[in-house]
């Protein structure tokens, strides 16, 4: 889900970018803004999809070790008879 929007919050971002240099540089604003927007993007959205990334290697990892406990068979002992 955060994967989704994270591209959503990216867009965003350029195209703020682009009505914020638009509104300060009327002539070639969009274009810069664009550019200001998408580098800005590419560094907050970029930390976020690699923390995802790292989240979900995480939970593979937590699952193997589930499976691994639950293979291990514990050795049963005889009490002693004294």
């Amino acid at each position: 889900m955060l994967s989704t929007m994270n591209v959503f919050v990216a867009l965003i971002i350029i195209g703020a970018g682009a009505l914020w240099g638009n509104a300060y540089l009327p002539k070639a604003g969009v274009i810069f803004g664009a550019i200001v927007g998408f580098a800005a993007a590419s560094i907050i959205c970029g930390a976020l999809a690699a923390l995802c990334l790292i989240e979900k290697h995480l939970r593979v990892l937590a699952d193997d070790l589930k499976k691994r406990q639950k293979a291990i068979v514990p050795t049963r002992t005889e009490p002693s008879i004294k």
